[in-house]
Order: C-alpha cells, then structure tokens, then sequence
C-alpha cells in the first residue's frame, strides 16, 4: 500500500542543496578573510565571489518556494544579484550596498507575518548574499572589511538555522516521516501517515495545539480513545511542501515530501488510523520499508473473542466504533452469543468493548487488539525502549509489537 519503489530525495532539491552549501562555503569565506587581506581583489576573484553569491541568493530563492515574497521583492532580489558579476571594475558602491540591504531588510519585515517561520532565515541569507556580492566591488577600506565579515558571519548563521529547523532535509517520498521540532519551547514529536498525497493522519506529543497544511487551514489535534498523544488529519498535496504546527500563537513546520504516488490503501481518517499508524511506527522504527496489513479481523482474535463471551456467562452487552474490523467482530460475538444461548442486550452491567468508549460504570471486557501488549519478553522489552526514546509519551500497542517483531 506505500508503493515503496527506488524512492528518495529528490535529485533536483539535493543538488540545489549542495549549491548552497557550496555558495555559502565560497562567499563566506571570502567576507571572512578579506580583512587579513588587505590588497585589493583581483578581477577572477571579483568574477568568482560575485558569481557564486548571485547562484547562491538564487538557490535560496528557489529552496524557499518563497510564494510568500511579493513578485516585485523577487525581481528586484533577482536583479540585485545579477548586477555585480557584469561589473569588471572595483567601484565604490557601499551606499548601495546599504539601499540594498535595507529594501531586503524591509521585505523581510513585510514578509515575517505572512511567510512560514523559516521566511526570516531565508531573507537573511538572500540579504546575505546581496551584500557581500555588492561588497565585492568596493574598494578595502575599514568599514568594507567590517560590513564583510559582518555578513560573512550572518551567511553561516543563516545556513545554520535553516539546517537546524531542518529545511535543508527533505524526507523519502512515500515513507511515513518522523520527526521533532521545536514549538514553544517545549519539544514536540510529529508522526506523519501515510506521508502520501491525500489525507494523512498525524500524531503529536500530548502537547494542545493545531496542525494543518497552511497557516490558515489548522485543526486542533486531538486525544483519541485508547491511544496516547493528539491526532489529527491533514490533508497534503503532491510533492514538497510544510506541515504547519502552532502551539497558542508560536508556530514551525516541518518539510514534508508526499510524492506523486496516491496512497492506495484503506481510509486513514477511519477508526483503525491510530491502530495503523502506531504498526507503521513501530516498523519505521526497526530500519523495515514495505507495506503493513490494515488492521483487521484475525482468526486468533475471532477465537479469543468467543473464549471472551463463554466466559461472560450471561447478558452482555457490546459496544463497537465504525471501524470494518468492530463490524466483524460484532457479528463474531453474536454469532457465539446465540449459539451459546446469551442474550446481547444494550444496557446490561457487563460490557464487551469492541471499539469507542464504554459507559462509565459499565464491568468492560476488552477486545484483543484494545489490551495492552506483552512486553515482559525481551522482543517486547526492546521495543518498548525503543519506542520510548523515539516518541516519549508514545504507549506501547499490539499492533506495534506485532510490527516489531516482524
């Protein structure tokens, strides 16, 4: 049902990855040398620096998908890094360098309510860039060395927060993704399944706040019945774009990479999503790619089910959520009810609790799948440890063990 083919990261975005990187590695360096330098750059380093911040401020550009910038801001960006790798002579353009950081600083200011919380990041390293290639035609006086090493510092601190915030990591298409970020200081776990265009159910660490594919289109994640942390579901299209979380006003996203490939399995926005979702992460957390069978019905779980209403004894009565696997096992149970002669009956004191929640002063009877999972035995000890380190606060489930253990 994930379609896991030779899926990866995106050649186009690991290539623009490394251009920055490299840009970054050429231009900084050269703002933080250049005031033990203090001869005057040569027309080849002019042509290289320049060359190699315009590619730079460009690539930011495009790793940013920055729709958030206003059209004229990027043309002018565009402009501005062009200019400087034509002009064969030094010229004495610091004023300009200064209208150039200030229209950028002013974007940046524009943009900072409107752009996701990375926008900052990316402006600072567009700016960044902007400077040091219109720095480069000015000739080596004091304040040209400091202004240079200034940005020099603030191109690395750039590409510092956006490898920290993890926008430079883009996720295998079509594999469930798990991460942790950073949300109003407290540190949030993010489950993202199937990963795939469509909607994806995720879950989060028992922190309240909301989830959602656009700043303006979040939904509270919610506890669920029988499992731990907040769920919700969202909604992703095709491809990369960001997961939106905000915690009372602060928000993050986190890359997300879906794909071209439509998930094909069941409705992840049914009952058994958790159930599903809790397997999925124990496999991920196994090193397993492949597909994982939704939950279901199985013959063990039929037969515990009737050894469960022998051992009831009596009227019974049954409470079932939506799910296709409740519905089969409801119809197990009354099959073995009326073979055994036991009335089912809506309101008795003894419950068998199928799915949803039972009535509170009810004697419940928990379905196989609903019972917590052995973990005294070292399989199951290993992978409560591990799940425990992976996603704190995440309990441990059968379908988890059962994925874990292969």
């Amino acid at each position: 049902m994930h379609n896991h083919g030779a899926v990866g990261l995106p050649l186009g975005f690991t290539l623009l990855r490394l251009i920055l990187l490299g840009a970054v590695t050429v231009v900084a360096g050269w703002a933080l040398v250049r005031p033990f330098a203090p001869t005057t750059s040569g027309l080849s380093t002019r042509r290289v620096v320049t060359g190699s911040a315009g590619i730079g401020g460009v690539v930011v550009l495009l790793i940013a998908e920055a729709s958030w910038l206003p059209p004229l801001a990027a043309v002018a960006l565009i402009g501005l890094l062009a200019v400087p790798p034509a002009v064969r002579a030094e010229r004495p353009v610091l004023g300009r360098l200064v209208v150039a950081v200030a229209v950028l600083a002013t974007v940046a200011a524009g943009t900072w309510f409107s752009g996701p919380p990375s926008s900052f990041a990316y402006i600072t390293l567009m700016a960044a860039f902007v400077g040091v290639s219109w720095l480069v035609l000015c000739p080596p006086t004091a304040t040209v060395r400091v202004v240079g090493a200034a940005l020099g510092v603030t191109l690395l601190a750039g590409l510092g927060q956006v490898t920290i915030a993890g926008q430079l990591a883009t996720p295998a298409t079509g594999d469930p993704l798990l991460t942790r970020v950073a949300l109003g200081g407290e540190t949030v776990d993010v489950l993202v399944v199937p990963h795939m265009p469509g909607w994806n159910v995720v879950q989060t660490t028992d922190t309240p706040l909301s989830v959602g594919n656009a700043p303006n289109a979040l939904v509270p994640a919610l506890p669920r019945d029988g499992t731990t942390g907040r769920w919700a579901l969202v909604w992703l299209p095709e491809g990369r774009s960001d997961l939106w979380l905000d915690r009372s006003g602060t928000r993050t996203t986190v890359p997300v990479n879906t794909g071209t490939v439509a998930w094909s399995g069941p409705d992840v926005r049914g009952p058994e999503g958790p159930d599903y979702a809790s397997a999925v992460l124990a496999a991920k957390l196994t090193g397993k790619r492949g597909d994982l069978p939704w939950p279901g019905l199985t013959d063990s779980d039929a037969a515990a089910l009737r050894a469960e209403v022998a051992s009831i004894g009596g009227p019974f009565a049954v409470v079932a959520d939506g799910s296709r696997r409740a519905a089969e096992a409801a119809e197990v149970v009354r099959d073995e009810a009326a073979r055994l002669g036991f009335a089912v009956t809506p309101g008795a004191p003894e419950v068998l609790v199928l799915g949803g929640t039972p009535p509170p002063d009810a004697r419940s009877r928990l379905a196989p799948w609903l019972t917590p999972p052995d973990l005294t035995t070292p399989e199951g000890s290993r992978y409560a440890r591990t799940l425990s380190a992976a996603f704190p606060g995440a309990t441990p489930s059968r379908a988890g063990l059962a994925a874990w253990s292969g």
